[in-house]
């Protein structure tokens, strides 16, 4: 399976309002989740509330989701609530959290953002670099798979949007380009 195929899957996903998808083919497995995994956060609630059990803590959780029931912390301390687990931008490298002004070169998929090939390399492209529709602008680690994020437009890199390193969301902006 090549990544067209897999950005296609998750276009799918997305059309059709689906939370996962999973697919066994010729000994390989593919598995995708998007949003919150209720499960993993669930667990963790009732870990938490079971090492814990003195006072009651509201956990603010991400929109649309709701704890079953409050959880715990230990006297005299406070119980840190879990921070967002989607739909969170990292902190914009050039711009300090402005939205773009213009157009933008979006992440295909869920990973982890990175500006080079290698910790020793250089980076793929900088502020005032001119790219086509074939010119690798970073790369998006994802089950741990290093996948090439092309341009796919023509134009002048603006603005980094994403600081190196750090996790993407699909469709996140990485790139602000001037056509």
């Amino acid at each position: 399976m090549d990544f067209k195929e897999i950005k296609q899957i998750i276009e799918l996903m997305t059309k059709n309002s689906l939370s996962s998808f999973h697919l066994e083919r010729d000994g390989n497995t593919l598995e995708l989740k998007k949003g919150v995994d209720v499960d993993a956060v669930a667990e963790m609630i009732s870990k938490l509330h079971a090492t814990l059990p003195q006072q009651q803590v509201t956990y603010q959780m991400p929109s649309g989701m709701h704890t079953a029931a409050p959880a715990a912390a230990a006297p005299g301390h406070a119980a840190a609530a879990p921070g967002p687990l989607v739909g969170s931008n990292p902190p914009a490298a050039g711009g300090a959290g402005e939205e773009p002004s213009g157009p933008t070169i979006n992440s295909p998929m869920v990973g982890t953002f990175y500006r080079a090939p290698g910790p020793n390399d250089p980076i793929f492209v900088k502020e005032g670099d001119r790219v086509t529709e074939d010119t690798t602008v970073c790369i998006i680690e994802a089950m741990k798979v290093m996948n090439e994020i092309k341009a796919e437009t023509k134009g002048t890199i603006v603005r980094v949007l994403v600081d190196d390193a750090t996790p993407v969301q699909y469709g996140e902006p990485l790139f602000e380009i001037k056509p």
